[in-house]
């Protein structure tokens, strides 16, 4: 934002610019209406024409070349002569107000030439000075020739001298104001011209944000879909061994159950390339889109209850509603993470699953009567790939601002409990 001078003194400094524009036009048009009515008002004291024409000409040439001056670049003109432009013209003035009285309409502009062209002191004495050739026009254009008329004079001068010196002041507080101004304004556009750096520093700073951001977005949608290849294909593919394996083990004494760990096998096969199709495009987890969270967590535990021949079951609490997708999302991933677990190291014989819905909060909790583990020992699988789960599980809960808790320990039940914010779907 660009900021400006208070409305009050630029228009001030704007009204002092303008009034010096005009004075030297008001001095030539002074002039030569003062010279129009000295030729053609009779006027008792005054002298012949052939003496007004040539100094009214003298004074006119003489704010040409004042006029030129101004406009001539360079060297301060106005300054260098100031002094003997100012005594020149209050020669003639003087001599014209001798000459006609009428011509005091002109001898009001020294004042304004003492107030343009003179500084200090000198200003206060040449508007003196010019209240001498006003002051004769005013007792009729004569030199005193009597006390008493010296003292009129003199009277006048003092008059003069008063409301000269009032409007001296005056102009002493507008040169003031306008010099704060002149100095505001300096100030000013050194605080824009600040301003301006900043706001380009600023810009390059922000355009800095948005690369970080978008390599931070990169980074961090490149960890979800780790996660989500993780909790799908990998699971999956874990199923399919573990499934397989079963199968060779029971193959000699129980072919039916064979059998029947190879249709699992190909079930999770079949699964799994539908999770990986789906995780490639980063959509939503198929089953949250053909039902709610509790339908599809109440899915996954018969599948896995049939598959494990192992019990399971899901207790849903509080009021269920549709929450922000990646909360449930997350909750389902748990849940699947869970189960696998507790299937491929547990060796679990039950699995109970609780989803609670709170006025605030969402909790979903895992327990097992499998043979549970040390949480402080480093996981035995981790060499083969293993171990990773319990990492993901907290990542993703911490990315919602929720809170993991796990209690097991050798040779003991494990449960797994994750607790989110209930984030609704117009939050």
């Amino acid at each position: 934002m660009i900021m400006r001078p208070p409305a009050d003194e630029s228009a001030l400094g704007d009204w002092l610019d303008r009034l010096d524009r005009l004075i030297g036009p008001f001095c030539f048009v002074a002039l030569l209406l003062a010279t129009a009515l000295a030729l053609l008002v009779p006027v008792p004291t005054a002298r012949s024409a052939a003496a007004t024409l040539p100094v009214a000409a003298a004074a006119f040439l003489w704010l040409v070349l004042r006029s030129v001056l101004d406009r001539t670049p360079g060297p301060d003109g106005r300054a260098r002569y100031a002094g003997a432009h100012f005594v020149v013209l209050l020669a003639l003035t003087t001599v014209l107000v001798l000459d006609n009285p009428i011509f005091g309409f002109f001898a009001f502009t020294g004042y304004l030439h003492a107030a343009q062209y003179l500084w200090g002191r000198v200003r206060m004495a040449g508007a003196a000075a010019a209240t001498v050739p006003t002051s004769l026009s005013q007792v009729g254009g004569a030199l005193p020739d009597s006390p008493a008329e010296f003292g009129g004079l003199l009277t006048v001068v003092a008059f003069n001298l008063m409301v000269v010196g009032l409007l001296f002041a005056l102009r002493e507080v507008a040169d003031r104001l306008s010099a704060r101004r002149k100095a505001a304004n300096a100030e000013l556009a050194e605080a824009n011209r600040l301003l301006t750096e900043t706001l380009a520093e600023n810009a390059g700073l922000h355009a800095q944000l948005l690369v970080q951001a978008r390599e931070a977005g990169a980074a961090d949608e490149r960890r979800r879909l780790a996660r989500e290849i993780h909790d799908t294909v990998a699971q999956g593919l874990a199923g399919i061994v573990t499934q397989l394996q079963a199968a060779d083990q029971t193959r000699a004494q129980d072919a039916a159950a064979a059998e029947r760990h190879q249709v699992n096998a190909a079930a999770l096969a079949r699964e799994s390339l539908t999770q990986a199709r789906r995780a490639v495009h980063a959509l939503r987890p198929i089953e949250l889109e053909r039902a709610a969270l509790p339908e599809a967590l109440a899915e996954l535990v018969e599948q896995w209850r049939e598959r494990n021949g192992a019990a399971a079951g899901l207790t849903v609490t509080g009021e269920a509603r549709p929450l922000h997708p990646e909360v449930e999302v997350t909750l389902l991933r748990i849940a699947q993470e869970s189960l696998a677990n507790a299937a491929k190291y547990a060796r679990a014989s039950r699995v109970g699953v609780t989803l609670s819905y709170m006025p605030d909060l969402v909790t979903l909790d895992v327990r097992d009567d499998g043979v549970g583990f040390d949480p402080a020992a480093e996981p035995a699988s981790r060499a083969t790939g293993g171990g990773y789960g319990l990492d993901v599980m907290r990542r993703r809960v911490q990315r919602l601002a929720g809170r993991l808790d796990l209690e097991t320990e050798p040779g003991a039940r494990t449960t797994v409990s994750a607790t989110l914010p209930a984030i609704s779907m117009e939050e």
